[in-house]
């Protein structure tokens, strides 16, 4: 059995945590080093718990083992969906000198891996559609059919294949009005989709957009941080735009509480070592999402 332990400082980030069988999956990028100067990533992660505070690691993807073949720095952010009984690992491939993103897809039977490249190729490749190709959300309707999620500033959505080993030409996501930590008329990186109660939430960090139908359009409604809410060193310790900056996270339901997971350099002081941090969610009787309180004792 794994060694049991909080990962705070360990450099765990751009989080998505899915529930498999009662546990909680968090599948991340990892920065590199506390005192790195930029983006240095050489791998991704998969982590587990059953109570979101104590961790323990299941396994370790690098470059190596993908259709990517060597080492890099640019292994970016994440998601996993279970499908037809197999669990699916999405990865984001980044050369920013390059301009070069593409994203991978791994599998195996267990939601903690190992995990195996079957297709040996990417499955998004770069240069598919007129913005980087990277920032994976995968999303599983109540039919069982699986859609990719990705992009910056304008955002595509595609059906995958029953197979997982292919998708449908991407189709563009509209977002009217949107906001993010540049101001209007922008959104960020990070996408992110969760339903509830048939709506659907379009997240980009942690401003979002809400729609009933998954490919839109989507209607911009709010950003669920508030500097009020936020314990002095998490408020005062972040991002260049301030304290909505940087929560590339992901919406999800545990044991009938929702609750929002998201990068936080607070611990660090230094945006290119970040942390992942848990709040609770609640939801007002129209749908919209409460501001989220952001201290110490987030999920407790």
């Amino acid at each position: 059995m794994a060694e049991v332990i909080n990962t705070v400082g360990m450099g765990l980030t751009d989080p998505h945590i899915r529930i498999y069988n009662d546990r909680a999956y968090l599948y991340a990028s990892h920065d590199h080093a506390i005192d790195s100067t930029d983006f240095i990533l050489k791998d991704w992660q998969v982590w587990s718990s059953d109570d979101l505070l104590n961790w323990q690691q299941e396994s370790i993807l690098r470059p190596v083992d993908t259709y990517i073949g060597k080492p890099i720095d640019g292994c970016w952010a994440t998601d996993a969906v279970e499908s037809g009984g197999c669990y699916y690992w999405c990865f984001s491939e980044v050369n920013k000198q390059a301009d070069f993103y593409q994203i991978g897809i791994v599998e195996s039977d267990t939601p903690g891996g190992p995990w195996t490249d079957v297709l040996r190729a990417p499955l998004v490749p770069n240069g598919l559609v007129d913005v980087p190709c990277y920032d994976p959300c995968l999303f599983k309707e109540d039919d069982g059919s699986i859609y990719i999620l990705f992009g910056i500033w304008n955002y595509y959505i595609a059906r995958v294949s029953e197979d997982m080993r292919s998708i449908e030409p991407p189709r563009p996501i509209e977002v009217r009005n949107p906001v993010g930590p540049y101001g209007e008329g922008k959104t960020d990186d990070k996408v992110f989709v969760h339903k509830r109660n048939g709506i659907y939430y379009l997240s980009w960090g942690s401003y979002y957009a809400t729609s009933e139908t998954l490919e839109g359009p989507y209607t911009y409604l709010s950003c669920i941080i508030d500097p009020r809410l936020m314990e002095p060193r998490f408020r005062d310790r972040t991002w260049p735009c301030g304290p909505t900056q940087g929560r590339h996270g992901a919406f999800f339901e545990w044991r009938e509480q929702w609750y929002f997971t998201y990068c936080e350099m607070c611990f660090s002081n230094n945006r290119y070592f970040r942390d992942f941090w848990i709040s609770r969610l609640s939801y007002a009787e129209d749908g919209s999402i409460e501001p989220i309180t952001v201290d110490s004792n987030a999920i407790l």
